[in-house]
């Protein structure tokens, strides 16, 4: 009899369960079912807009470019050969001016006196030698005396000559033709080996020297005979078009500066006119390599992962294309050419991913005037 009992309420507790466990999954399934929401059909005004733009057949010119300063090929130092005032002082900054130009004058007065002292004593010296001389011829006197006045008038001719030049020294004159690009002293100032009268250059001789990576080593070296350099220097905006000449590659470096890693190359200015001065900053563009008659497009195209999106008309989805090492120069890139009629995604790529429907830009915006 306790069995019994026992068995029936055994029972019925696992009825309890199986019907609690019952109700819950009905509970489970309706609210599914309710919850549920029926698949929406994408609209076409939530589709990701994008500008398109066709590849345009071109050249493209892979290059290297390096910020460098303009400097001349050989800049001349002037100085006087004798210390003095200043008494005159014509040279300008910026003038340009032929050999033997006069850049200034200093006191010749004290170097006057001491050549009107060194040419007494040469004609008293040339006065006794001569005399000796006569002396000697007639057997009158010894060798030795001839000698002593031979010696004692070339030393006051060495004397007096060398007087003479340095009045001529008085007159500091320009040693080349060149522009004068320094001229700091000024008339009453004291002239002296140690401060430049002025400094000249010749500046249709003007050259970049560049600091290059080590890296391009062996593009600079084996390919030199291949490589053009066109040198630029930016205008101030909105207000002059940019200075441009093509360059010579004059000399490289035939080591590697272990400090920097970089080696140098110096540049010649081809033309450099009336824009290029010393100490300019310029930017020096090395092409080494030309794509002819290619498909490219700009730059903007690319992620920063170097990847981009073309457009199938078929279907208006946009399909992925991997970055890849696509030659570039600073403004566009080559496109495979098996993409040279498609489509490229311009501006909206960032927002889209591989197969996704997207609308083009100039549709949707005509949709919104309406």
């Amino acid at each position: 009899m306790f069995s019994m009992s026992n068995k029936i309420f055994h029972n019925s507790k696992l009825l309890r369960y199986a019907i609690f466990a019952t109700v819950a999954v009905i509970f489970v399934l309706l609210t599914i079912l309710v919850t549920r929401k029926k698949p929406v059909a994408e609209k076409e005004d939530s589709l990701p807009a994008v500008i398109l733009e066709k590849p345009q057949n071109g050249t493209l010119v892979e290059s290297v470019t390096i910020s460098g300063y303009v400097e001349a090929n050989a800049m001349i130092p002037v100085v006087p050969f004798v210390s003095g005032t200043i008494t005159e002082y014509p040279a300008r900054a910026g003038d340009f001016v032929e050999k033997d130009t006069l850049l200034a004058k200093i006191d010749d007065a004290p170097f006057r006196q001491q050549m009107l002292q060194a040419q007494a004593a040469y004609f008293a010296a040339k006065s006794t030698f001569d005399r000796l001389e006569n002396l000697y011829k007639s057997g009158a006197t010894t060798q030795q005396n001839y000698d002593s006045a031979k010696a004692q008038a070339d030393a006051s001719k060495a004397q007096y000559d060398l007087a003479k030049l340095q009045v001529d020294y008085t007159e500091v004159r320009a040693p080349v033709d060149g522009t004068i690009l320094i001229a700091d002293q000024a008339v009453g100032g004291i002239g002296n080996q140690s401060q430049p009268i002025a400094v000249l250059a010749d500046l249709s001789n003007q050259v970049v020297r560049l600091k290059v990576p080590e890296k391009y080593f062996d593009l600079f070296t084996l390919e030199r005979e291949n490589l053009s350099v066109k040198v630029t220097r930016p205008a101030e905006k909105d207000m002059y078009e940019d200075a441009v000449t093509t360059a010579t590659i004059e000399n490289i470096a035939p080591y590697i500066s272990p400090q920097s890693k970089n080696f140098v190359v110096v540049c010649h200015l081809d033309e450099p006119g009336d824009r290029f001065r010393p100490g300019m900053f310029v930017k020096v563009q090395v092409a080494y390599k030309t794509y002819e008659n290619v498909p490219v497009i700009s730059l903007k195209a690319r992620k920063m992962d170097g990847s981009f999106y073309v457009y199938d008309e078929e279907t208006s989805t946009v399909k992925f294309v991997e970055g890849q090492d696509f030659p570039l120069d600073g403004t566009n890139f080559i496109v495979p050419e098996e993409y040279r009629n498609s489509y490229i995604v311009m501006d909206g790529q960032n927002f889209v991913f591989d197969g996704q429907k997207v609308r083009i830009f100039e549709d949707a915006l005509r949709e919104a005037k309406k």
